[in-house]
């Protein structure tokens, strides 16, 4: 049996719009990853009572934060307080990004892009490009001295099928799967091929756009939770890491030294 987590193991979460990641950061690697919905706060309770359980003190030496969700943020922060008698750290505040931005407006970009993008770049040691398949996908690149170099967003699978639903006459409200015909031979077929191939197709178009534009095909990591939906339809990735996020929420807090606080200097 693999002995429990000390003190100084870091509880990192991942709070996306749609989902609350949550696991145990030590000496470079994520494990007990659970997830739940981020509007089920009983559930969070619940998990996050049952990961603080599995460290030897009973409670992780430190809890990091990475949030694109500033209500679920507050309400998070508020609840790892009530139970660890800490204070967490959010990526962004109390702690600096992992990588540095080169953007036009590097305030704007989501803490989980960049988080993804560090884990990336830590993994493979030069260009690469992130994408994550999440509520939103996003398509980023890093460049090969380790900047987070901007990218692409474009909607989800569940929000384009909620989308569709919501601003039509008819259209149903479906669940998301990859058809087995790209030719849909009813209604709700016919979504599932538009949604899926279609986000198949434009994130390998954006990826071949931005390839082009660098002069060569960087590594392509796929991440998010829909990852596993459209991975077997993505040949272009390279590799798979279903927690790239967690893992760079933790990259960040092992980095905190290297780069000046939020607001210092």
């Amino acid at each position: 049996m693999d002995p429990k987590p000390d003190a100084g193991s870091l509880a990192v979460i991942d709070i996306g719009n749609t989902r609350v990641a949550m696991g145990v950061w030590d000496e470079g690697r994520v494990s007990c990853v659970t997830r739940v919905l981020t509007s089920d706060e009983p559930g969070f309770d619940t998990a996050f009572g049952a990961l603080c359980g599995g460290f030897a003190s009973g409670r992780p030496g430190e809890v990091v934060i990475g949030s694109v969700v500033p209500a679920a943020l507050q309400r998070v922060a508020a609840q790892v307080h009530k139970m660890t008698n800490h204070d967490a750290r959010v990526i962004g505040a109390d702690v600096p990004l992992p990588i540095p931005l080169d953007l036009r407006s590097p305030e704007t970009v989501g803490v989980d892009r960049v988080c993804c993008a560090a884990s990336a770049f830590d993994r493979v040691r030069r260009a690469c490009i992130v994408v994550d398949f999440g509520s939103a996908i996003t398509v980023d690149l890093v460049g090969d001295n380790g900047c987070f170099l901007g990218g692409a967003i474009l909607p989800g699978a569940g929000m384009q099928v909620r989308a569709l639903n919501e601003f039509t006459a008819a259209l149903p409200r479906i669940q998301v799967q990859f058809p087995d015909s790209p030719v849909g031979d009813d209604t709700t077929s016919a979504i599932r091929s538009g949604v899926c191939h279609g986000i198949a197709g434009a994130v390998r178009g954006i990826v071949e756009a931005t390839a082009t534009k660098v002069g060569k095909w960087p590594h392509v990591v796929g991440t998010g939770g829909d990852l596993e939906l459209f991975l077997p339809h993505c040949d272009f990735i390279d590799s798979a890491v279903p927690d790239l996020c967690l893992m760079g929420i933790g990259l960040a807090w092992c980095r905190r030294s290297e780069t000046p606080e939020p607001g210092s200097g």
